[in-house]
């Protein structure tokens, strides 16, 4: 018994290292929204795997897996083509979001950015994932 305590208190701090962090867009309250969920199994990975939720309650809720990203760094924009359709974009890779069916598919770049209007951006602050909303003067196509 005391080893195994002992042998937590070990590894406590090299889970501590790993980044579990989720951010969220609310669309209309808290049933309708965009989610971005990051997980890194080890430490010393080089990437945490990411995902999208798209929900919207109570008709759907559906998680897809996405790129990976790098530990402790964030920024995947969030554009709005119309209602309840969405295009986030991870650098390159573009992925469109319907929270209309809660379906993501990763989809090939029309242009130097999504057409529609930047609703703000996912990224890390002070250690977690936050949606950061675009001020109203800029992003508007």
């Amino acid at each position: 018994m005391r080893g195994g305590i002992l042998l937590s208190l070990f590894l406590l701090p090299l889970l501590s290292g790993c980044e579990n962090t989720v951010g969220a867009y609310a669309i209309d309250g808290r049933n309708h929204s965009i989610t971005l969920v990051r997980e890194q199994s080890f430490p010393f990975s080089s990437q945490v795997e990411q995902s999208i939720i798209a929900a919207r309650f109570p008709q759907c809720q559906r998680r897809y897996s996405i790129g990976p990203g790098k530990p402790g760094r964030a920024k995947i924009e969030l554009w709005q083509l119309q209602d309840r359709l969405f295009v986030a974009r991870d650098g390159k890779a573009w992925y469109a979001i319907s929270t209309d069916q809660c379906q993501v598919q990763k989809i090939e770049p029309t242009g130097d950015q999504p057409p529609g209007t930047l609703l703000g951006t996912f990224r890390m602050r002070n250690n977690a994932l936050v949606f950061e909303k675009q001020k109203e003067e800029q992003g508007t196509q």
